[in-house]
């Protein structure tokens, strides 16, 4: 054995347990990633309460009830601040930087009612990521919570849309 194969065998000898311990502080599994456009409506209230609960600063906690009511909590105990909203076709959400508090909102804007004006704060955080992914939720929920109502309204008068377009 020359001394290039030694030295070959010592450098693997020295990076074979540095490569093994590079793995160690990595989760088994990774959490499988499904697309919110893939998700029902209860699937986005549950991915929302995990952005609320990982987001940096108070917890915010959601809850979808009947005819689309949107509960939103946040914080706990004499801090605690809720608001339900009933969503509705015209309103969506709107990442919005608040300069005095340096932090990603997520309003909620009807755009029906006095030019747009935000109606309500449904996340608060300093990471962009988190407030982006939130809005993205919270805007599919309205479009879906939008399409059923319309699809109920039409249910009870007795028509169908058309196939292959969307009810107006």
């Amino acid at each position: 054995m020359s001394w290039r194969d030694v030295a070959r065998v010592a450098v693997v000898l020295v990076l074979v347990p540095l490569l093994v311990s590079c793995s160690e502080g990595y989760p088994g599994e990774d959490r499988p990633l499904v697309s919110p456009f893939d998700m029902n409506n209860a699937e986005r209230v549950a991915e929302l309460n995990v952005v609320g609960r990982d987001s940096p600063g108070p917890r915010w906690r959601y809850a979808l009830r009947d005819g689309c009511a949107l509960e939103v909590e946040q914080g706990s105990g004499k801090d605690q601040r809720r608001v339900a909203v009933t969503l509705k076709r015209s309103m969506d959400a709107e990442v919005v930087f608040d300069d005095a508090t340096k932090t990603y909102d997520v309003a909620l804007i009807d755009r029906s009612v006095d030019a747009g004006k935000p109606i309500a704060t449904l996340l608060k955080t300093d990471k962009w990521t988190y407030a982006t992914q939130g809005s993205l939720l919270i805007d599919l929920l309205i479009r879906d919570c939008a399409a059923g109502s319309t699809a109920r309204r039409l249910q009870t008068t007795g028509m169908l849309p058309f196939p292959g377009r969307s009810p107006t």
